[in-house]
């Protein structure tokens, strides 16, 4: 009895040491496992396995589009015909190519995303008319120009733009989710209208609008989950720009300048689908749709108006007319 005495002195004190080991070691794993509850208590934490987003990241994208461009006050010439019927011939478009690029960042703590994106898209047009007598081309482009037998048009318009926003996304359900937006934009628009018009003589008429201008946009966009990673999306921007206008007109041996701050109000919306393919590390996005964007009184011109009321005397008319942009896009992504 002695003897086991002695043995239990020495073998508790190890078996305690042990014991504390064990439960440091514990505690260790639960905090990993573990989580706190809304409610300050302790409870389970899951993973899926897949991609989740931190309390920050980076995210790259970008692809082309394919847009058609309409623009009001293009109409160059009116085929006045023999018998009295006529047509008015104006700019018709061919759809053309543009590109994207964009990158954001989400923001620790705020839970905001900055995301920033550029635009480009150019496209040209080449028209022409001719008439044999005794039908006649009547020029709507200039003042001083008699009537001609064949009319020839060429308009080029180079867009360019910087979007600048910061993003908030909240969830109404597992299958919706609605953000919305606040940012600037800054935007480029050079529009260019050569007619040439050959009658007893040739004369040739040229108007250019030059446009930049920085204004606030607001938006709200929504993703609304189907299945398999594929979300159907829809989202719209307004925008108020307001900049500076810069107006060319040139024909015979007229040539005029003007410039003016204006705004310029602008509509973007987007309807598609988007599919999402999350990984361990990030997630790879893919989207396809129809977008558009609208800008009201963005050609803005002169124009010289004759006049015969006791004496010849011309006028100049300022107008301006709407500009859009129309068609599909496709955006690649990827989010780390």
């Amino acid at each position: 009895m002695r003897y086991l005495f002695l043995v239990l002195i020495y073998i508790f004190p190890l078996l305690g040491n042990d014991l504390e080991n064990r439960v440091q070691l514990l505690e260790q794993k639960m905090d990993q496992v573990g989580t706190e509850t809304e409610g300050g208590r302790f409870g389970a934490n899951f993973t899926s396995g897949e991609f989740e987003k931190g309390w920050a990241g980076l995210q790259f994208f970008g692809g082309p589009f394919f847009w058609h461009a309409k623009v009001g006050g293009t109409e160059y010439v009116y085929d006045l015909a023999t018998r009295g019927k006529g047509k008015i011939e104006s700019q018709s478009f061919d759809w053309d190519w543009g590109y994207r690029l964009g990158a954001g960042l989400r923001l620790p703590i705020l839970k905001w995303e900055l995301i920033g994106t550029y635009t480009h898209f150019g496209t040209q047009d080449h028209e022409g008319r001719g008439v044999i007598p005794p039908s006649l081309l009547i020029s709507l482009k200039g003042g001083i120009i008699p009537a001609s037998q064949k009319a020839t048009s060429d308009y080029k318009i180079d867009y360019d733009n910087i979007d600048l926003y910061l993003y908030q996304t909240s969830f109404f359900s597992r299958l919706l989710g609605l953000s919305s937006s606040i940012g600037l934009k800054r935007t480029w628009i050079d529009q260019k209208q050569g007619v040439t018009y050959i009658g007893d003589g040739v004369t040739r008429v040229k108007d250019r609008c030059r446009f930049v201008g920085t204004g606030p946009s607001i938006g709200l966009n929504m993703k609304w989950h189907l299945l398999c990673g594929i979300s159907f999306i829809a989202g719209g921007h307004v925008s108020l720009l307001f900049g500076k206008f810069e107006l060319k007109h040139s024909e015979n041996q007229i040539a005029l300048k003007g410039s003016t701050h204006l705004f310029s109000p602008t509509l973007h919306f987007l309807l598609g689908i988007n599919w999402d393919y999350p990984m361990k590390w990030g997630q790879f996005s893919l989207s396809l749709g129809y977008e558009a964007e609208y800008f009201w009184r963005q050609n803005q011109a002169v124009e010289i108006e004759n006049k015969a009321a006791n004496g010849f005397r011309f006028q100049l008319i300022r107008y301006a007319e709407d500009l859009t942009f129309y068609g599909i896009t496709l955006k690649a992504g990827i989010e780390f």
